[in-house]
């Protein structure tokens, strides 16, 4: 008998062809919206910055879950989140 089980809540697939590394990925509530929903930010080495905001499906994601998509003009080496205090 097994305590835990694996299964799918919510995938994307974010662009094809597209290069990631570990510092490309974050969550976190960037809008600082009250329902205080943490959000999924995606940046690839090509520019395109992804914001996502997902809600539970069996089908992947949906075009509503995307809050945000942009290219740049440069490479995004890393995504952070959080309170910037000096």
């Amino acid at each position: 008998m097994s305590l835990f089980k694996a299964r799918d809540w919510w995938y994307v697939n974010a662009g094809v062809d597209e290069e990631f590394d570990q510092g490309c990925l974050c969550v976190g509530n960037v809008d600082n919206n009250a329902n205080g929903l943490d959000k999924i930010i995606v940046g690839s080495f090509h520019g395109f910055l992804r914001i996502y905001q997902p809600e539970s499906c069996k089908d992947g994601s949906k075009a509503k879950d995307v809050l945000l998509e942009t290219q740049l003009q440069y490479p995004i080496l890393q995504v952070e989140a959080g309170r910037f205090v000096s």
